[in-house]
């Protein structure tokens, strides 16, 4: 089958992917469903900045400007995207959901929001965040319009003078738990079920991002202790505020999957009490939220940052190329051999950063397409 690759989601990853293509004579049709580029990106919480720095941000042909700081802001990064795909003259099919990817004559059939498209290749470019993992508690639905998951919440003021539980001890619980403490709130709790790497954005000038690079290409024996001196150096001992170091230091991303905690006044938070480590929770009775350890909270507002997960389930789950964890068991320039033709492209976490392994990936999955393009072509002519 001929005709342009389909790429699945229009944001960093899928216009990285489509602009090389490009720049290797392929053809590419993207499909968004949301309505302008960027959009997911606008959504978040208002003091959302990258946690990655501008320079290892950009994408494969035009580098974020510089005019958007070290740390770049959110609607910042929207508006590059928007830059990006007009700088290599993309023009995805905005406000179109492709909601089930199957095998068809010779290549992929897409079930989209607009009707069927046939494609010879596909790339999943969604998003590893593109569905919020909404907590399961006992008793949740007692909290009623108590509770928001982290991707509702939007700024801090209306929590002022409220007691707040966080739930959950990633950069987004970190953060709006800060924000929120930050903004009058009258008391704010942060429960932990696995404590969290924390490091500085910064540690003696360097990027916390370059480090996690670094060791992610060393062996475990090395990274445990490299990782261990660093925290010391860098973040002061939070085992008495209900923080302890893990035993593994970074090396518990490689067990978790779990991106280590960028400070941004969170240390600061914690140290002066006004974020109080709980633990973790257990259930809702009542509208009362019970820890694991037997306590209770009746708090004004629970925000769940639960995180997200890539939800892939109804795209592609009956092709069994996703573990039982609903992540893609291939990645990159890599096909599963039941599913030739489909790519996923930045699925997966990376102590390197989402956007980094975006542009890296873009580069493995171009080249992979372009090989099997000419491997197709070749073959009536070799039989």
């Amino acid at each position: 089958m001929s005709g342009p690759v389909a790429i699945v989601g229009a944001g960093p990853t899928g216009l990285a992917v489509a602009a090389v293509l490009k720049q290797l004579g392929i053809e590419s049709v993207l499909f968004e469903r949301s309505e302008t580029i960027g959009d997911s990106w606008r959504r978040r919480y208002a003091r959302l900045h990258l946690h990655t720095v501008r320079w290892l941000s950009g994408l494969p042909g035009l580098p974020v400007s510089r005019s958007a700081g070290k740390w770049v802001a959110k609607d910042d990064y929207a508006d590059y995207l928007g830059e990006y795909a007009r700088h290599h003259g993309l023009e995805p099919r905005l406000g179109v959901a492709v909601e089930r990817i199957s095998r068809g004559a010779g290549g992929w059939r897409l079930e989209t929001s607009s009707g069927v498209v046939e494609a010879p290749f596909v790339v999943v470019a969604s998003g590893y965040s593109a569905q919020p993992r909404r907590p399961a508690w006992p008793g949740v639905e007692t909290l009623g319009d108590r509770l928001v998951h982290s991707s509702d919440y939007v700024e801090p003021s209306p929590y002022a003078g409220l007691d707040v539980l966080v739930v959950g001890s990633g950069n987004s619980g970190a953060e709006i738990a800060t924000d929120v403490a930050g903004a009058g709130a009258a008391r704010v709790r942060l429960s932990v079920r696995t404590p969290p790497i924390v490091v500085r954005r910064d540690t003696l000038g360097v990027p916390s991002q370059l480090v996690g690079i670094a060791v992610g290409k060393l062996p475990l024996r090395a990274v445990v202790p490299i990782s261990k001196a660093l925290r010391k150096i860098s973040i002061p001992d939070l085992e008495p505020f209900g923080l302890p170091a893990p035993p593994d230091g970074i090396a518990q991303f490689g067990r978790t999957g779990t991106v280590p905690i960028l400070d941004v006044g969170f240390v600061d938070a914690v140290r002066t009490r006004r974020i109080e480590i709980v633990a973790a929770v257990e259930r809702v009775e009542d509208g009362v939220v019970v820890l694991v350890d037997g306590s209770r909270v009746a708090a004004d507002a629970v925000i769940a940052a639960t995180g997200f997960r890539p939800g892939l389930e109804s795209l592609v789950g009956h092709l069994g190329v996703l573990d039982e964890l609903g992540r893609p068991l291939v990645h990159g320039g890599e096909t599963h051999p039941d599913a030739p033709g489909l790519w996923f492209a930045a699925l997966q976490p990376s102590l390197g950063g989402l956007l980094r392994e975006a542009a890296k990936d873009a580069k493995r999955v171009a080249a992979a397409i372009a090989a099997a393009r000419a491997a197709s072509t070749a073959a009536p002519s070799g039989g």
